[in-house]
């Protein structure tokens, strides 16, 4: 009788369990639901939890992955605004924002994918046909546009992911870029060209600072000559009124010896070591010649 007991216990307990499967479904964390009654969408769950629903086949729970994820695109050629030939991979980073949307439009994540990149692929030309091909490829910082160039493929194609696919995207980016053979040459001569233009800034700066310099030079230099001269025609005026002074004394002292003085330095001056002079010596100042020291003091 125990044993009978039992037996149905379990039994109630293991179809119960089977009814409660198959009249709920569990959603993680991450995960967004849309339930369909006979294949029509009834209801969205987008909360983590157990969930009731009526047993299949009247309801399906269809359950999608609502975390971020990253594709990465196939190569594809490109053409930049100087036709100039590019290769580019991009990623991009997505998620689902409305379930119902994305399962209508998509249904799964394989053909999200697929769709994107193809959007991607129509935005890159479009964008890339805007920028000349030194806007990836510089050796000049201010050249590189590779941030406004991701910015403008995203703008191009959020608006119509979200609308057409349900989708959320978060970021599209170059992950690599490859050029084709015939464009390397052309592209190692831009470099060259970029930095023959930079050494030429820098030598012309180097230049007008050098010119500055010199110049700056000059104005001090001129300043420091004019002041030695000011200090100079100051020192020589109060030494010729030095011996304005001294001499108008000399005279006012002893003016015969006055005289003998200046007579003296006017021979000084007019007679040099291999001076011959021929003149008469009854005047002044070759008079001294013939006089006798003596007459003079």
């Amino acid at each position: 009788m125990k044993h009978g007991i039992i037996r149905w216990l379990v039994t109630i307990v293991v179809v119960g369990l089977v009814l409660l499967k198959a009249a709920s479904f569990t959603i993680r964390e991450g995960e967004f639901a849309v339930v369909t009654r006979f294949g029509k969408p009834c209801r969205v769950i987008r909360n983590a939890g157990l969930h009731p629903r009526w047993p299949w086949p009247v309801e399906t729970a269809n359950k999608i992955d609502a975390r971020r994820r990253v594709y990465t695109t196939r190569f594809a050629e490109t053409l930049t605004r100087d036709k100039k030939n590019v290769i580019l991979v991009n990623f991009a980073v997505w998620s689902v924002e409305d379930p119902l949307r994305f399962l209508q439009a998509v249904g799964s994540a394989q053909e999200a994918e697929s769709k994107l990149d193809g959007m991607i692929s129509n935005a890159k030309n479009a964008v890339m046909g805007g920028y000349n091909l030194t806007a990836l490829v510089s050796t000049v910082a201010e050249s590189l546009k590779v941030e406004e160039i991701e910015a403008a493929i995203l703008e191009e194609i959020k608006d119509q992911a979200r609308t057409s696919l349900g989708l959320t995207l978060w970021h599209v980016g170059i992950k690599r870029m490859a050029l084709p053979e015939e464009n390397v040459r052309y592209v190692f001569d831009q470099m060259r060209a970029e930095r023959a233009q930079f050494a030429a800034r820098a030598i012309a700066e180097g230049r007008r600072q050098a010119a500055a310099v010199r110049a700056q030079t000059e104005v001090e230099k001129a300043a420091i000559v004019a002041h030695a001269q000011e200090e100079a025609a100051l020192i020589k005026g109060q030494a010729e009124a030095e011996a304005a002074g001294l001499y108008a004394k000399a005279q006012r002292t002893d003016p015969s010896f006055f005289e003998f003085l200046r007579s003296i330095e006017a021979l000084q001056k007019l007679l040099g070591e291999k001076t011959t002079v021929i003149m008469r010596t009854d005047s002044d100042p070759f008079r001294l010649l013939e006089e006798e020291p003596t007459s003079r003091r």
